[in-house]
């Protein structure tokens, strides 16, 4: 390891203070002592290794708070107490106490093997040294989140881990974002991990999302944590490794470790940065030229090809436009660059008995679309204390407020849809334009008359006490809340497109709240006898969640007031409200055990008992193994010196899974109904659903096969895993006969398997005292299908296509394919004119889609339909690559997936709207008598086929349409790409300072994708709920005082 180079490159020797870790050091005295009194002296020397001068290394006063860190040279200056012994450091070599001399001092260190081990936390904030694992699990560090730069910390997470898929669920301020381990397990729900912040699990809901037709993208939990906060993030994706959370982790675990504060002198931080966004990757809509003829064409007779006059498709306005060729640029005109800016405050430091770390942040990005804005502001402590060698308490608290207003949420829609041929005023009379011709509306004029805002306040943290009775023998009590309130208000004024100018203001407001809590109690017994190392623990935990929801309507509002006067309008108000609460309660038992330091063997049950399922199927018991073999430290492989890491691991786990509301078992009731019986009016209630008293626990079981590698002294490190995960008795809604009242009931009624690979790579591919360049590589392959089903059915009856298959047809359930299959009626191309006879048989004209007809039978069914594709991606990855030339810093990151195809929601509302020449249209080719094209369909003219939806799965398009509505999500993006400069320690010292870099961030340069793919994270997601993607540019700072 060269020691000496990443001293000079990274300056990191602050990081290496107090590693109680004792050796005999060579220190060498030279001549002429300086002497500063008869108490105190003056302390001077140089710190090496084998290569040369270390810089960062720490020295300090042994018993005291004393200290200093050496400089570019290695050399350093102390004043201490006569007598005193020095304690020196730094990360990756020995410690050594040598006593302080008055002369010249040349202290030497030696690497240390044992502290190049890496430590990682694995469960409840146990940590343990990675090579002992018997399981997956991946970390990001800090590092990372510094120079990726995302307000959403998760977002970060994106090409850096091998099989975990992260997805932005809708643009904006106010977007969250969808994370995806190891593919779904899940038919009816929402996949996502478990995410736990210091060991509290953090409520992830989204209150609100977007989708196809609308709906408020609110945000989620995970984005209120502040990213300068995190001091890592570790993946656990086995069941082996996330059984220790049990129910709550079936589809993995994302831990999250804030910063915590550490012995020695207080020491303060600022990070901070300012920044500007530009929309990218920008749909080209047509010019005022080409809507003009599209218009006309639209307009155009369908059976004669003859023109109608410009007078019967545009007002004398637009006429006016198409005169002069004065078109105007709706989106423009509503949008502009928006600034971003992020400053985060932190303190820390403390002594052996008690440290503490403190931060502050603020967070503020403007929306590329008045008034959308988004603001967050957190506050952080966290305090350890041991005042005696058997006793540990600490507090760690974190909280957030954050406001994000949404605007007008038709807004973005409306100003692309809208034709460039219309103006703000008009262009004849000179009056402000409010309604046009074809239902749309004045975008600028709704943009400030409708408000969509919400407040969100989180509260969360913990309190542990851990006693230490005996050697080797812990006792550890966590109470960990977390207490979440979002207020949503809605404000729309008579002039908005929901209230057309004629109808009085509305408003709405929603109060939701979650209270959370967990209390986890540990017993934990270690203990090490000659070559053998075991330990031992137990766990009792508890969990709550109560959910309380109250919402108002008011209409009819007369003056602009917000959402603060519901009951001022003239018509009936409304208001609802809704409360849920349930309970976990978990037994566990693990034990671990090592065989001189080569072999490894981990094993645990869990026995969770859950509130939601029925009675007598509440308890449900998970168990896990994991096994590891450290091959190097066989003596057969001593002689192999460029292989200095190399485990083969096993395991196997079970978790299970609730997936299901708080009182589903137990049936519920709808609201009043009202009916007359004789002369009066009665209320009464009717079951919403069917109970059912043997719904039981999901179960995931899950085998992974893996090996770690490092060759060349970790020059080339990495891993590479098997896993194949099957989920058994899901939860899902079970079809029944109509005759019951009711179409469906919840039961465990399928299973359903992911299989794959995953490969990280890292490499030091060049290593010099001044440059260094290194890159890590991750893909993985995962395959989804659905094993079995209680509900099955020969599906040859249904189709060509699905001859030999059985599934739940009505649910598009299929066995041995994906979840969330695409079932689409196939076309092929347009019709021609000279194909006019054959598309009558068919009940079409030329112009119009062309359907395939895959049985042959002349007509067009859902038994012509075909398997086309699936949502979610078989290949998914990333590189990072990171570049240092003394002082300078480079780094770059992409990501990429391959092999899905979903419904193109934009490429739907802007290429093929029937009514095409009421609307702006995306640029690109369409058909005519004169230009036979079979890209896109005749304006107006798109035929029967082109929406071919079926009432048979709720006339979803996400299910089943035409397939020219689809398009493949595969992309490459390129992430970001950070540039910074770290002032050296000579220039620090003269401006007092610990730390100094200065860097620029790139955020989302470039992305390669489909054509008329704008984003593929959003494809399903309608236009006026999310926003384009934007380009971010940001300059920032990182000082230590």
């Amino acid at each position: 390891m060269n020691i000496r180079f990443f001293s000079r490159i990274m300056l990191c020797g602050t990081l290496a203070s107090g590693i109680p870790v004792m050796n005999q050091a060579l220190a060498v005295t030279d001549s002429a002592p300086i002497q500063v009194d008869s108490k105190t002296i003056k302390v001077t020397g140089i710190v090496k290794d084998n290569v040369g001068p270390i810089v960062g290394a720490s020295i300090s006063e042994k018993g005291t708070t004393n200290s200093t860190v050496t400089n570019i040279d290695g050399n350093f200056t102390l004043n201490v107490k006569s007598g005193a012994t020095l304690v020196v450091s730094y990360i990756g070599m020995k410690s050594v106490e040598v006593k302080a001399s008055a002369k010249p001092m040349t202290i030497l260190l030696e690497d240390d093997s044992k502290l190049l081990n890496e430590v990682v936390v694995t469960a409840l904030g146990i940590k343990r040294d990675r090579k002992a694992l018997g399981y997956g699990l991946d970390e990001v560090k800090g590092e990372a989140f510094e120079k990726a730069k995302e307000k959403n910390v998760i977002n970060s997470m994106a090409g850096r881990v091998a099989g975990l898929v992260v997805s932005q669920t809708a643009g904006g301020p106010s977007g969250s974002t969808r994370v995806l381990l190891r593919g779904n397990t899940e038919m009816t729900g929402n996949n996502q991990p478990l995410y736990v912040v210091d060991g509290v699990p953090l409520d992830n809901t989204n209150f609100g999302s977007a989708g196809t037709s609308g709906g408020y993208d609110l945000g989620d939990g995970i984005s209120s944590i502040n990213p300068d906060d995190i001091e890592r993030i570790d993946i656990l994706k086995d069941a082996s490794s996330t059984a220790i959370y049990g129910s709550r982790a079936t589809n993995g675990v994302v831990l999250v470790t804030t910063k915590r504060g550490k012995a020695g002198d207080v020491k303060i931080d600022y990070s901070g940065y300012v920044g500007v966004r530009q929309y990218t990757n920008m749909p080209e809509m047509m010019s005022g030229d080409e809507y003009v003829q599209i218009a006309r064409e639209a307009k155009r007779n369908k059976t004669t090809y003859k023109y109608a006059p410009d007078s019967e498709i545009f007002t004398a306005s637009e006429l006016k436009a198409i005169q002069d060729h004065n078109y105007f640029d709706w989106v423009d005109a509503i949008s502009h660059p928006a600034a971003m800016t992020n400053h985060t405050l932190s303190a820390s430091g403390g002594s052996e008995k008690a440290t503490y770390s403190l931060s502050t942040g603020y967070y503020f990005e403007d929306g590329m679309v008045d008034p959308q804005e988004y603001s967050r502001y957190n506050v952080r402590a966290a305090i350890d204390v041991k005042p005696v060698d058997y006793l540990k308490f600490g507090v760690n608290m974190y909280g957030t407020y954050s406001l994000r207003n949404t605007g007008n949420s038709d807004l973005l829609q409306d100003a692309v849809r809208l034709r460039p041929t219309y103006h703000p005023t008009n262009l004849v009379t000179g009056e402000d334009e409010w309604a046009y011709s074809n239902g749309q509306y004045n975008a600028l004029v709704t943009q400030q008359n409708e408000t969509n805002r919400t407040k969100t306040y989180n509260m969360f943290g913990n309190a542990f006490l851990e006693i230490l009775p005996l050697e080797g023998l812990s006792l550890k009590t966590t109470f960990s809340p977390n207490i979440r309130i979002a207020e949503i208000g809605q404000y729309r004024g008579r002039y908005t497109k929901a209230n057309k100018g004629t109808n009085d203001a509305t408003s709405n407001y929603a109060k939701n709240s979650t209270t959370d809590w967990v209390w986890d109690n540990q017993v934990v017994y270690r203990k090490e006898i000659g070559v053998h190392r075991f330990d031992v623990s137990g766990i009792f935990s508890m969990a709550q969640n109560e959910y309380e929801a109250l919402r108002g309507v008011g209409n009819g509002l007369s003056y602009n007031s917000l959402w603060y006067n519901l009951k001022g309008g003239a018509k009936e108000n409304s208001a609802t409200s809704g409360y849920s609460k349930y309970s976990l309660m978990s037994y566990m038992f693990r034990a671990n055990y090592i065989y001189a330091d080569k072999y490894y063997l981990s094993a645990s049950v869990r026995y969770d008992g859950s509130s939601k399922l029925a009675s007598g199927h509440k308890w449900g018991a998970f168990p896990s193994v994991a096994l590891a073999w450290r091959v190097t430290q066989e003596d057969f492989m001593r002689n192999l010196s460029w292989v200095n890491n190399l485990k083969l691991r096993l395991s196997y786990g079970q978790t299970g899974n609730d997936n299901v509301s708080p009182y589903q078992t137990q049936g519920s009731i709808s609201n009043v109904l009202y009916y007359t019986f004789g002369n009066s009016t009665n209320t009464a209630y009717v079951p919403n659903n069917l109970r059912n008293l043997d719904l039981g626990w999901e179960r995931t079981s899950e085998v992974n096969v893996g090996v770690d590698f490092g060759f060349l002294k970790d020059r080339i490190s990495g891993s590479v895993d098997y896993y194949n995960r099957l989920t058994s008795d899901l939860i899902m809604n079970k079809t029944i006969p109509s005759t019951t009242g009711y179409t469906s009931v919840k039961a465990n009624v399928g299973s359903v398997r992911n299989s794959g690979v995953e490969v990280l790579l890292n490499t030091e591919n060049i290593r010099t005292s001044d440059f260094s360049w290194v890159t890590q590589l991750n893909f993985a392959y995962n395959r989804n299908e659905i094993v079995d089903l209680q509900f099955k059915e020969d599906l040859s009856t249904y189709g060509e296509s699905l001859k030999g298959m059985e599934g739940d047809y009505k649910n598009l359930w299929i066995i041995g394919q994906p979840i969330d299959i695409n079932y689409s009626l196939m076309t092929v191309g347009i019709w021609q004119l000279d194909e006019a006879e054959e598309a009558a048989k068919y009940g079409c004209t030329p112009g119009q889609y062309k359907p395939l007809d895959l049985n042959k039978d002349g007509k067009i069914t859902d038994e012509d339909r075909v398997i086309n594709g699936k949502h979610t991606p078989d290949w998914t990855g990333g590189m990072t690559n990171t570049f240092r030339y003394k002082n300078f810093d480079l780094s770059f990151q992409m990501s990429f997936q391959s092999g899905a195809k979903t419904l193109n929601q934009f490429y739907v509302s802007y290429a093929l709207e029937g009514n095409t020449q009421n609307f702006n249209n995306l640029k690109g080719d369409y058909w005519t008598p004169e230009n036979p094209s079979n890209e896109r369909h005749q304006p107006s003219n798109a035929g029967i086929y082109a929406n071919y939806r079926s009432a048979t799965w709720g006339n979803n398009e996400n299910k089943a349409t035409s397939s020219h509505r689809l398009s493949k999500t595969d992309f490459v993006k390129f992430n970001y790409a950070s540039l910074g400069y770290t002032f050296d320690k000579r220039f620090l010292g003269k401006v007092k300072l610990s730390n100094l870099r200065v860097y620029a961030t790139v955020q989302n340069p470039y992305i390669w994708c489909d054509r008329f793919c704008f984003n593929p994270e959003q494809m399903t997601t309608s236009i006026n709920t999310t926003d384009f993607m934007t380009c971010n540019l940001i300059f920032g700072v990182n000082v230590g005082f």
